[in-house]
């Protein structure tokens, strides 16, 4: 692989959400605590039903003291926005699709004029002529994320000198480490946050008061209630399909929930322990469930 990449993330939009009350609007609906966020910070966060089941997850960045930029799935942009929306009520904010004005952008860290300006905390931010750079905040050794003025789009991978490499790179990039990004929402909707690991990618504060969602997601982390977890799948042999049983000795522990644009399987936390990074075979096919790096277990 090339040392010296960017890819452009089609597949990702921006949200500007701005207005007096913007602050206490987000405060109170996301899953994070937006009085972290700053212009040298940015922050992952999701929105969960009020059962505490995962909806939206994005990326948060400061444009100005009442202005954020959201980043997430162009795929659900317009369903987030209407959510949004219904949250609203009477807050003096207004919300809008930026996609004409900012494109989105992942570089590798072995970039020496992107590395040389960012050190290795997540979620790290500055802004420059070109938009918003952020280090991601999932994983602090993972990657650089742009929200890129899109008129600037082409100066910009000019005065890097990077090579721009497909989308599937960066499925592939996230694969490896286990993020579940750019997975559809649909796949993941019957699960909660915690299930999907987003406590340990920095996407859940137990420290900001009340959230939509925060009781349960609360309660099972207060009581280590974490049955099931979300984990890459490594196809070794043949095919799987969406809802196949993973089974461990004729007992069913988990399952497929996603193929496009990668395999991934929730599965029986415990129960799946000893069969992390070992091939299993299912029933026309051998698989192998990954244990990311960061994921701690015990």
């Amino acid at each position: 692989m090339n040392s010296n990449f960017a890819i452009h993330l089609e597949q990702k939009t921006v949200i500007s959400i701005n207005g007096s009350d913007v602050v206490p609007f987000l405060q109170s609906i996301i899953s994070n605590d937006i009085q972290l966020v700053d212009e040298k910070t940015s922050i992952y966060s999701c929105l969960l039903t009020p059962q505490g089941k995962f909806l939206y997850d994005f990326i948060i960045t400061k444009k100005s003291s009442d202005h954020y930029l959201l980043q997430c799935n162009k795929l659900i942009v317009d369903d987030f926005i209407a959510k949004l929306t219904v949250y609203k009520l009477r807050s003096q904010i207004q919300i809008s699709k930026v996609d004409q004005e900012y494109v989105s952008l992942f570089f590798n860290m072995a970039n020496e004029i992107i590395a040389s300006k960012f050190n290795t905390i997540q979620g790290f931010t500055i802004q420059n002529q070109y938009g918003f750079f952020f280090n991601d905040p999932r994983l602090a050794d993972l990657g650089v994320h742009g929200i890129i003025l899109k008129d600037k789009f082409d100066d910009l991978v000019k005065e890097l000198n990077v090579n721009l490499l497909p989308l599937d790179t960066y499925v592939k990039i996230c694969h490896q480490v286990g993020l579940v990004d750019l997975v559809p929402e649909l796949a993941l909707s019957n699960y909660f946050s915690l299930e999907l690991n987003l406590k340990e990618l920095n996407g859940v504060s137990f420290k900001k008061g009340c959230f939509v969602g925060q009781e349960n997601t609360a309660r099972m982390n207060l009581k280590n209630k974490i049955r099931k977890r979300v984990f890459p799948i490594q196809i070794i042999q043949g095919s799987v399909e969406i809802g196949q049983p993973i089974k461990d000795n004729e007992k069913t522990i988990g399952k497929i929930i996603s193929l496009d644009p990668a395999c991934f399987g929730i599965l029986d936390a415990e129960e799946s322990k000893h069969l992390l990074d070992q091939t299993i075979s299912l029933e026309q096919s051998s698989i192998k469930i990954l244990k990311p790096y960061w994921l701690n277990l015990n």
